[in-house]
């Protein structure tokens, strides 16, 4: 059985977190702790999905990375939003023109 495990990581970021956090939009009620679990949930995807990939009994390593990518980007935006907080940029990844240019590593 082939486990399509980048369709479980579709439509995933921190406003999934954020509504987790505040479910139906209601800014009265808060599950501090459902962004936490649902994040350990990708993690243990995560790891699973890693362990085929370094087993070599996968060969979809980029869209692992990619997924681990927006797992790590929805968490830190989750992380540091705040009312009243710093202004930060979403997502934090460079533009392509900007990434794939000069000097790009």
């Amino acid at each position: 059985m082939n486990i399509d495990y980048a369709a479980r990581f579709e439509g995933f970021d921190s406003d999934h977190l954020f509504e987790l956090e505040h479910p139906d939009g209601d800014q009265s009620r808060s599950d501090t702790d459902a962004p936490r679990d649902c994040v350990e949930q990708f993690l243990v995807v995560l790891a699973d999905w890693r362990q085929h990939l370094t087993a070599g009994t996968r060969t979809d390593a980029a869209d692992y990375r990619r997924c681990l990518d927006a797992v790590r980007e929805a968490w830190l935006q989750y992380s540091f939003r705040w009312e009243g907080g710093p202004s930060l940029p979403y997502p934090f990844d460079l533009p392509a023109a900007i990434s794939t240019g000069p000097g790009a590593s």
